[in-house]
């Protein structure tokens, strides 16, 4: 009887995750809009204290704590957040071709907000990438002394730096 009982223990602890993916999976379609951009808000603050910053060749983004660059971050937290969205991972300029054109101040929680950096004399070219979470506020991977930190969108830096805003979910 033990044996039968080890056995069928077994079949629900691999048939749950299942389970719980095809209702996850089955609940991003049928979510709205607003409700889909507060859980990937949700998703990026409840990652923050656990994800390191490193450069995109040493990135570890199956099991926290999360190791990755920007682009890998906003990756990371559409994908754990499961709205029906899936970004491109490896290149923050491919993450800047998908979806929908926003321009700067039109911005809705989720939008993904891409920025060139200091260093860069092209400023057109994608170097850093944020997910706005509302209230003039991105939340990012900024870097390997700063990790995941939430920044004004209306500071100066940012707001010079601004290329282009695109809304993945629509």
């Amino acid at each position: 009887m033990k044996f039968m009982t080890k056995i069928a223990m077994l079949l629900v602890a691999i048939t749950l995750p299942v389970t719980a993916l095809l209702h996850t999976t089955a609940d991003a379609a049928s979510m709205s809009a607003d409700s889909k951009r507060a859980k990937v808000v949700q998703t990026a603050l409840n990652l923050k204290g656990k994800v390191n910053y490193v450069s995109w060749q040493d990135r570890q983004e199956k099991k926290a704590p999360y190791k990755t660059d920007c682009s890998g971050f906003t990756a990371l937290v559409y994908r754990l957040a499961n709205v029906g969205v899936t970004l491109v991972n490896r290149d923050d300029d491919d993450q800047a071709k998908v979806g929908t054109k926003v321009g700067y101040g039109s911005f809705k929680k989720g939008d993904l907000l891409f920025f060139w950096n200091s260093g860069s004399k092209n400023h057109s070219d994608v170097g850093h990438v944020g997910i706005y979470i509302g209230d003039g506020k991105m939340i990012h991977n900024a870097s390997p002394s700063k990790d995941v930190i939430i920044s004004n969108v209306n500071d100066s830096y940012y707001k010079e730096r601004f290329i282009v805003g695109r809304r993945v979910i629509k």
